[in-house]
């Protein structure tokens, strides 16, 4: 249905307004943006409701190039996989521009900040709607765009401006990739609609392209291209290290990237194209990898951040590596169902935290009154139970049955209970650590959650959820399984009551052990073990991946950068300069010359002479009636200039003229007399040429 399309439109003209007419509002800017998002997310939902009753929409909108074979048109493209994701980013936006207008409160730049995450919120709902990989891409863009200045928002802190940098680089380099996979697609499939794509794709399987010496199958080079894209966006190891310093934006900007669009877009990327990633198994196995890297070492870097925003921001790469995962392992279902329960959580998380933190003052580690530790406790531990929930309660014979491989299915294993252990242990620190003492002192209330009285209560409200989720699990299966690719399906050879037991009792453990090294911390296993203060040093620093980035990437871009420069200033710019000059120069001397030895003069003469006998041929004209009177007077003038002109090139003006200059300036006089009768007669050339030129376009005027 057309009405549709107004869910990207109306952000989009909220953007358009306070971008253009933004001064009437000034601090009311407000009042644009939230009923214009709150609008969005109602059609959101309706659309939801459609495509369940109606199956996918495709709303065509207009032709954006026709350009001989090249034809792209601009349409909308509603399925399953898409309306499960709106309310996700219409619904966080919306909450975050209502929080806003109350966090933004005085700031200088209130208007500009409304509408720039008015375009974001565009961008991320036009990238899940359309319905061509072109229009994607443009969106894709757009979505870095904006979060260099949403990053850099608070641009007089130098920290602001330089994590914005590094957003805005590291995502362009990535996107790199993802720009040469849009245009191999094109060369393979000519078209950039993405349904027809998907349709052609299993046709394409087995043909390959020649790159580097190398014959790779076109469909594993474009997934490999949506996992360069994918990396960068969603911060993946070794792109990730933009992530964390996005922590330098305003709060609402934090749980709008973490919880709402960017980080999301790659999981997205990989699940809409899920058919053509299915034909490339080599690339899965890649994807498989980056995302089991990226889910450990975030969790394992959560463990030593003191800071709640960073130990956030790596807990989102962590769980988006949990969904890259997933996604490499063919479960693109179990994948879009933990970003919808992580996106709203890590709203609620970001939200909470600015809150509580503007309570203590700004200060991660100052005392917190009780009743705003509790929503951030209840968050911190659903977000704990999320993985173990969402990975070993659905479909999990197509996740860890997909490798045929036994050594990669117990690989999987192991990855995943040991980010479900590690997610436990972070949760909880995050908890109780940041937001339960001051600097220096250790926690000596007990949390509440784990007393005898409550543990039938959490019994009964685990086995309530764990239904809960299993009976939603069903239906969303059901539901969004005609927008995903399918592996063929497998027996399972394991118990689902069984893997989720086992993966909820990790969880627990995870709990537990994060309990007791709270109240024991000297009694911990292996703590002052060498290698144990070796690695928390190495996580502390994030194993170090900045200095790497910086030794590797940065420091010799600027070199380079700084040579080129140097080279194009000595060897380009310099030499052009000089030759230029050098140029002119011989070119005065050769006019010096000319004048002296009396090439000026006959040329003056001569188009005297010229302009003369024009003249005459015009009088005879005018005296014969073939012309009328505005042409007789301007041949009558041509004829007195033509006279003078004579009287000045027969008699020089140099014997009277330059003593007389001499007179005013006895310093130059010398150069006045030697340069004066030719700079004159320069002068004659023009007027001459000028004079010639106004009678010819007055001779055509009167005829």
């Amino acid at each position: 249905m057309p009405i549709f399309a107004l869910i990207p439109g109306l952000p989009l003209a909220a953007f358009v307004i306070l971008a253009v007419a933004g001064r009437r509002f000034g601090d009311a800017s407000h009042r644009v943006g939230i009923p214009a998002v709150g609008l969005s997310f109602a059609l959101s939902i309706a659309a939801l409701a459609e495509v369940a009753r109606n199956g996918a929409l495709s709303i065509p909108l207009y032709r954006f190039l026709d350009v001989g074979e090249l034809v792209v048109t601009v349409g909308l493209y509603a399925d399953q996989l898409t309306v499960l994701l709106l309310p996700l980013i219409t619904g966080v936006s919306f909450v975050v521009h209502v929080y806003s207008a109350r966090y933004m409160t005085g700031d200088p730049r209130y208007r500009k900040f409304f509408a720039v995450i008015g375009l974001f919120t565009f961008a991320m709902t036009m990238l899940v709607m359309s319905d061509n990989l072109l229009v994607t891409y443009m969106c894709w863009e757009v979505m870095g765009i904006c979060s260099y200045l949403l990053i850099s928002h608070w641009a007089h802190r130098r920290e602001a401006g330089q994590a914005a940098t590094k957003a805005f680089l590291v995502n362009a380099v990535a996107d790199v990739g993802l720009g040469f996979g849009v245009v191999l697609t094109f060369a393979t499939y000519g078209t950039f609609n993405i349904q027809e794509i998907l349709a052609q794709a299993p046709a394409m399987q087995g043909q390959t392209l020649g790159a580097f010496g190398f014959e790779i199958e076109r469909n594993t080079l474009i997934a490999l291209c949506l996992l360069s894209g994918a990396i960068g966006k969603s911060a993946q190891v070794p792109m990730h290290v933009w992530l964390p310093y996005a922590m330098e934006a305003p709060t609402p900007v934090s749980a709008l990237i973490h919880a709402a669009t960017m980080v999301n877009a790659g999981p997205f990327l990989l699940a809409r194209l899920s058919p053509l990633v299915l034909l490339a198994p080599s690339a899965m196995a890649a994807i498989a990898v980056v995302g089991a890297i990226t889910a450990l070492y975030g969790a394992l870097v959560s463990l030593t951040q003191s800071d709640i925003k960073r130990l956030l921001a790596y807990s989102t790469i962590s769980q988006i590596g949990f969904m890259i995962f997933a996604c490499g392992v063919g479960a693109f279902g179990a994948a879009i169902f933990h970003l919808l329960a992580h996106g709203f959580l890590k709203a609620y998380l970001f939200l909470s935290t600015g809150d509580s933190l503007w309570a203590t003052g700004g200060h991660a580690h100052a005392d917190a009154a009780p009743g705003r530790i509790r929503p951030l406790a209840a968050g911190s531990l659903l977000l704990a139970c999320v993985p173990p929930l969402v990975l070993f309660s659905g479909p999990y014979e197509q996740l860890w049955n997909s490798q045929h491989v036994p050594s990669a299915r117990i690989a999987f294993w192991v990855v995943a209970l040991a980010a479900v252990f590690l997610t436990a242990v972070y949760a909880f620190r995050g908890v109780v650590s940041l937001f339960g003492a001051t600097v220096g002192k250790s926690v000596q209330a007990r949390p509440s959650l784990f007393s005898a009285a409550h543990l039938p209560g959490l019994a009964v409200c685990g086995i309530a959820v764990t239904a809960l989720l299993a009976g939603v699990w069903s239906g969303f299966s059901e539901f969004l399984q005609p927008a995903l690719g399918a592996l063929p399906a497998e027996t399972a050879d394991a118990s689902l009551t069984v893997a989720l037991a086992v993966s909820l009792a990790v969880a627990i453990l995870g709990w537990c052990f994060a309990y007791y090294c709270h109240l024991r911390p000297a009694a911990v296993p292996f703590a002052r073990r060498e290698w144990v203060k070796t690695a928390y040093v190495l996580f502390l620093n994030k194993l170090y991946f900045d200095e790497i980035h910086r030794a590797v990437a940065v420091n010799p871009a600027l070199r380079i950068s700084r040579w080129l420069l140097h080279q194009l200033e000595e060897r380009i710019i310099n030499r052009t300069v000089h030759e230029v000059g050098a140029g002119v120069r011989e070119g005065a001397r050769v006019l010096e010359g000319s004048a002296e030895s009396g090439v000026i003069d006959p040329a003056v003469t001569g188009v005297a002479r010229l302009v003369t006998g024009t003249a005459a041929w015009l009088e005879r004209l005018a005296e014969s009636g073939l012309v009328t009177r505005g042409p007789r007077v301007a041949t009558n003038l041509l004829v007195r200039v033509s006279g003078w002109l004579f009287r000045v090139v027969d008699k020089p003006v140099t014997e009277e003229t330059v003593p007389r200059v001499g007179g005013l300036a006895d310093n130059t006089g010398e150069t006045l007399q030697r340069i004066g009768p030719r700079t004159l007669r320069h002068h004659l050339v023009i007027i001459v040429c000028w004079l010639s030129l106004a009678i010819g376009l007055t001779y055509l005027l009167a005829n």
